[in-house]
């Protein structure tokens, strides 16, 4: 089976969630034992259901959902694999609303929650701090300073994935990092909610914008593949799924942590956990929403 083939039955899902599903699906082919995704569905059996039931939460979600779309590139129905996924999504979505921590967030806590990467991108920065003097960088330099600008982001703006697709070369496309007025500005069209929450456009802060125009520059000069993140030999864009990787290796080794940028994203949202508490409450006594909420607001 290809990624081909989900990408033609999943018709109405954007390109990014197919890549995710498709990296489940190839995750979940290798807990059954596989090295690679069969091409009929008998592997999609109840033994391996049970397995993915006796998996924590948040994985037993991913892989239901993983048989689910599975199943559908091979054209069968699987009853028992679709209201699993229902479960376990529905389960998530509770645990989710209550706030409470999960196993594996505990777990992977880091000391300080999400400053942890502020003070790590500090520290990785002291380390290639020398590469911004420097005229001519190869594809090593590019690659660690790639490493340091990646938890930098992350450590201001918890995207999803959608870094890795950002063009710094015409033809720019859906998602890119350019100059607009003397600043560079990150401009995410297509992504997984882009289809209810429109395009996400961000303007960097000062300390990025000093790694944007010093990577930028310098990328350029090597790279002809005219995305942002290169590989380290530099010849080839980096894709997304290399890049979570990436962001997984370096949490563990410089942290400790087995973070992801799903619990970078629940990490910043919970450092604004007081605010948001604020916010909701003073919906709930005025009964509308937080669209409506910010309608209301005058400013002077």
């Amino acid at each position: 089976m290809s990624y081909a083939l989900l990408k033609k039955v999943c018709t109405k899902c954007r390109d990014s969630s197919i890549k995710t599903y498709w990296a489940n699906i190839k995750a979940l082919a290798k807990l059954s034992g596989r090295d690679d995704v069969p091409g009929n569905a008998a592997w999609l059996n109840d033994n391996l259901l049970k397995r993915v039931l006796s998996e924590p939460l948040g994985r037993s979600k991913r892989f239901a959902t993983a048989g689910v779309k599975a199943a559908q590139m091979y054209n069968k129905k699987k009853p028992k694999w679709t209201a699993a996924m229902t479960k376990q999504t529905d389960s998530y979505a509770s645990l989710r609303k209550s706030g409470k921590r999960t196993v594996r967030e505990t777990t992977n806590w880091p000391k300080g929650g999400y400053q942890a990467l502020t003070k790590l991108a500090k520290e990785m920065h002291s380390e290639v701090q020398n590469l911004e003097t420097k005229k001519n960088w190869n594809s090593k330099d590019i690659y660690r300073y790639q490493r340091f600008l990646v938890v930098l982001f992350y450590s201001k703006h918890a995207l999803r994935g959608d870094l890795a697709d950002c063009r710094i070369k015409a033809p720019w496309g859906s998602n890119y990092i350019k100059k607009k007025g003397g600043k560079y500005v990150l401009h995410i069209s297509q992504h997984k909610t882009s289809r209810s929450h429109g395009a996400i456009q961000i303007e960097p802060g000062l300390a990025l914008q000093d790694a944007f125009s010093i990577f930028i520059t310098k990328s350029k000069q090597r790279a002809t593949h005219g995305y942002l993140l290169s590989t380290l030999r530099g010849t080839n864009r980096l894709k997304r799924s290399d890049m979570l990787r990436m962001i997984r290796s370096i949490m563990r080794d410089r942290l400790g942590k087995n973070i992801g940028v799903q619990l970078i994203r629940v990490l910043k949202v919970s450092e604004s956990a007081a605010e948001i508490d604020k916010a909701v409450a003073l919906q709930k006594e005025l009964g509308h929403s937080a669209g409506m909420q910010q309608k209301y607001i005058s400013r002077d």
